[in-house]
């Protein structure tokens, strides 16, 4: 996780002139963010389904509140579908230029995000997490990805 969040910071320092190379490099950050936050929920359904140690739960929600609290600096609109073609590969994304044309509504939609981690987060110190919970948990998720995630 710090190797991105390093890059990142290493993205941010480019100049205007270094900005259109620096794009490719982002969308790979952001698509490698998210999939370590894919990782960490599929780690904290496993654990509820095996009714483990919810303490882990609480730790890995600490490792995803920073990357989702970054987020909304993470999608610059030369980074988005189009330009940037679609896809998958090094230099492609499948984040639409909707986001940038909705930012208050991605926004709060992030923000969603981070009040259910908290809540997940506050469950998981009081060992109470359950199914359902973590249901919309991934719900907060999945209502960014219908909006503004090429299929």
């Amino acid at each position: 996780m710090k190797a991105w969040i390093l890059a990142a910071v290493a993205a941010a320092g480019v100049g205007a002139t270094g900005m259109a190379m620096a794009q490719g490099n982002l969308a790979a950050e952001r698509r490698a963010g998210f999939r370590e936050m894919g990782s960490h929920m599929e780690a904290i359904a496993a654990i509820v389904q095996s009714r483990g140690d919810q303490r882990q739960i609480a730790a890995r929600v600490d490792q995803m509140v920073p990357f989702y609290q970054s987020l909304p600096n993470r999608v610059p609109a030369a980074s988005l579908t189009p330009p940037v073609p679609q896809g998958t590969q090094d230099g492609q994304t499948r984040a639409l230029a909707a986001i940038d044309a909705n930012r208050a509504d991605f926004g709060a939609r992030n923000q969603n995000m981070l009040t259910a981690l908290a809540a997940l987060k506050s469950a998981a110190e009081a060992g109470n997490v359950t199914p359902d919970l973590l249901r919309s948990t991934g719900g907060a998720c999945s209502a960014c990805h219908q909006s503004y995630r090429a299929r």
